[in-house]
C-alpha cells in the first residue's frame, strides 16, 4: 500500500460531505481517455487556444457524495468505489470543448479508495511527465492487427490513445499515485511554436522529470485528415530541443539527437563504408537534383554507389549502372511507407520522382541503397541492451510501383529453420552468432551518438545462406516504440524499461569488462 497524505490509502470509511483529494486520471473518467475525456485547466485559454494544456493526471480536490464502506469495496465493481464531486471549476477536452458544470453528473467521478486521501500538505511527486500527444479533429488509428505488415499488436501504434493509456496504467500500477502528467495536445504543427518551454518546466514539481512525445515527425506539411498524429519534423525538433533546454529530459522515444538519427535514417549513409557494421552501400540524393533532372539524378546516384562499392569491396558489383538494383527510401517516414525497389536506372528515376513529388512532401533527400539479396529478415527486440525477442519475416514480392508486398512473419524458430533455411541448422546458428556480434557493435556505436543508452529498440538484419554459413547485413535500427509485430509480452517489458529510465534506475547495458577480447582491444586502442 502506498502511503499518501498521512494515512494508508484505502483503509478507512468515508462519509458524505468529507473533503478529500483524489488522484484524477483522465483516461479513467469514464470516457477512456478519448476525445470526450476532460482534464482540469488553469485558465480558460489553456482549453480554448491550441495547443491545449492541462494536468491529465494529478491530485485534485473533491467532496464525497455518498457514504463509503471499505468493507463493501470491490475493486472490480465501480459502484462500490468512492463517489466524489470534483471541486475544480475549469475543465476542457482535447478539442477545446469546456465541460458543462451546470449538470453535477459531469463532475461526478468514481475512485478506488487507494486513490483517495484526506487533504494534506502538498507533497512533491516522485516523477513529473510532460506529454505531447495528438489532439486534432481526427483520431490516430490503432492499426492493432490490420495492414500488410502484421499490425502493431494489441496496444496499437505508438502514438495512439490505447498505447499511451497502457503505458500510464503501468506507471500507476508500479508507482501508485505519486506522479503527475502535464499534457499538451497539439492539433497541427504550428502548435509547437506556441509551447513556452520555461513555463512548462515551472509547472512540473516532481523530483524527476520526463518528456514523452507521442507524435511522428514527418517529411510532409500538415495533412490532418489523412495523417493524424503526423507533424512537420523541423517544427517538432525545434520544440523538442527547446523543452530539453529547459531541463526536461526526453525519455520517449529518445533524446532529440538520437531520435533524429533514427527517424532520418542518416546513419545508413554515414556508416555504410564501415565494413564491420555491414550496412548496405547508401548515397543521399538531394531533392533539387531530382526535381531538376530525375534521370541524371538517378545515374549520378548509381555512379556514387559504384564508387562506394569499389571502396568497400575492392571492386564494384557491376560496371553497368543500367543493371543495378536496390531501394530508394524517404527519411522521416513511418509504418513501412516510402520504401521503393528499383531494378535499373530508369526505374530509379521514376521512384525518385514518385517519392519527392507527393503532395505536401518536404523531404530534402532520398536514400538510395544497393540491393541486399536475402532469404529472410531476423528482427531482435532489445530491452536494456539484451535481446528479449526474435522474430523472422520476409516480403515475397514487389508490385509494379516498387512497393514491397506479401509480408510474412514467423515467431517459431523451428518453422523458419524448416521453411526458409531448408533445415540448415549450421547456417542459422552462424547468422544468429553474427547478429549478436553486430548488436554489440551497434550498441557501443550508439553511445558515441548519445551517452544515454536506449532502454528499448529493435534491430533488423537481412540474412542470406551460403552453404553452412550466412551473410548478415544490417537492415534497420528502429526507435523505441517501433512496431512489436504482435509480440504479446513486448508492451509490458517495454513500458517497465521506459519507466526505469524515467526514474533513473535503468541498468548499464554493459561495461568494457563485459565485451569480448577483440572488442576490448578495439575500444582501448591496442592493436
Amino acid at each position: 500500500m502506498v502511503k499518501r497524505g498521512g494515512y494508508q490509502g484505502g483503509q478507512r470509511d468515508m462519509k458524505q460531505g468529507d473533503e478529500v483529494e483524489v488522484f484524477y486520471r483522465f483516461e479513467h473518467d469514464g470516457s477512456g481517455g478519448g476525445g470526450n475525456s476532460y482534464f482540469p485547466i488553469r485558465s480558460p485559454d489553456a482549453g480554448l487556444l491550441s495547443p491545449r494544456l492541462g494536468f491529465t493526471v494529478s491530485w485534485q480536490a473533491g467532496i464525497v457524495i455518498d457514504d463509503f464502506s471499505i468493507a463493501k469495496y470491490n475493486p472490480k465493481d465501480r459502484q462500490t468505489w468512492v463517489k466524489v464531486q470534483m471541486s475544480h471549476t475549469r475543465w476542457s477536452n482535447r478539442k477545446g470543448t469546456p465541460l458543462d458544470l451546470s449538470d453535477p453528473h459531469n463532475t461526478t467521478v468514481m475512485f478506488p479508495p487507494t486513490d483517495v486521501r484526506l487533504p494534506a500538505p502538498l507533497e512533491r511527486p516522485k516523477l513529473s511527465f510532460f506529454v505531447i500527444r495528438w489532439g486534432g479533429p481526427y483520431p490516430v488509428p490503432e492499426h492493432s492487427d490490420d495492414g500488410e505488415f502484421g499490425g502493431w499488436g494489441d496496444i496499437g501504434t505508438c502514438i495512439c490513445d490505447k498505447y499511451i493509456t497502457t503505458f500510464f496504467n503501468v506507471v500507476h500500477e508500479k508507482l501508485g499515485p505519486i506522479y503527475e502528467v502535464l499534457t499538451c495536445f497539439v492539433s497541427h504543427s504550428a502548435d509547437f511554436g506556441r509551447i513556452f518551454a520555461p513555463g512548462i518546466a515551472g509547472m512540473l514539481s516532481g523530483e524527476k522529470k520526463a518528456g514523452m512525445y507521442y507524435v511522428w515527425p514527418v517529411s510532409w506539411l500538415d495533412m490532418n485528415e489523412g495523417q493524424p498524429g503526423y507533424v512537420e519534423r523541423s517544427k517538432f525538433f525545434e520544440a523538442m530541443r527547446g523543452i530539453e533546454s529547459s531541463g526536461i529530459p526526453t525519455k520517449h522515444p529518445h533524446p532529440s539527437n538520437m531520435y533524429h538519427l533514427f527517424a532520418s535514417k542518416s546513419w545508413t549513409a554515414s556508416m555504410c563504408l564501415s565494413k564491420e557494421f555491414h550496412v548496405p552501400c547508401t548515397t543521399k540524393v538531394n531533392r533539387a537534383s531530382v526535381l531538376d533532372n530525375p534521370a541524371a539524378a538517378a545515374t549520378q546516384a548509381l555512379n556514387a554507389l559504384l564508387l562506394l562499392q569499389n571502396q568497400k569491396y575492392g571492386t564494384p558489383l557491376t560496371t553497368n549502372t543500367n543493371e543495378m538494383s536496390g531501394v530508394a527510401k524517404l527519411g522521416f517516414s513511418w509504418e513501412a511507407q516510402d520504401v521503393l525497389a528499383f531494378s535499373n536506372a530508369a526505374q530509379l528515376a521514376q521512384r525518385l520522382e514518385r517519392l519527392l513529388e507527393q503532395a505536401g512532401c518536404t523531404g530534402d533527400c532520398i536514400y538510395v541503397q544497393e540491393q541486399v539479396p536475402n532469404d529472410c529478415e531476423i528482427r531482435i527486440y532489445l530491452i536494456d541492451g539484451k535481446p528479449m525477442k526474435t522474430l523472422y519475416s520476409r516480403f515475397s514480392s514487389v508490385d509494379n510501383g516498387g512497393s514491397f508486398s506479401s509480408f510474412r512473419r514467423i515467431e517459431d524458430r523451428n518453422i523458419v529453420l524448416r521453411e526458409w533455411f531448408s533445415g540448415n541448422e549450421a547456417a542459422l546458428r552462424d547468422a544468429e552468432s553474427k547478429i549478436l556480434e553486430l548488436k554489440n557493435l551497434w550498441l557501443v556505436w550508439l553511445r558515441a551518438e548519445c551517452s544515454e543508452p536506449p532502454p528499448c529498440m529493435r534491430m533488423d538484419f537481412f540474412v542470406k545462406l551460403h552453404g553452412t554459413t550466412a551473410t548478415v547485413t544490417t537492415g534497420e535500427l528502429t526507435e523505441q516504440g517501433a512496431s512489436l509485430l504482435g509480440w504479446k509480452e513486448g508492451p509490458d517489458l517495454t513500458f517497465n524499461a521506459v519507466l526505469r529510465n524515467c526514474l533513473g534506475t535503468a541498468p548499464e547495458h554493459f561495461n568494457v569488462s563485459d565485451m569480448p577480447p577483440a572488442q576490448k582491444r578495439k575500444t582501448s586502442g591496442h592493436k
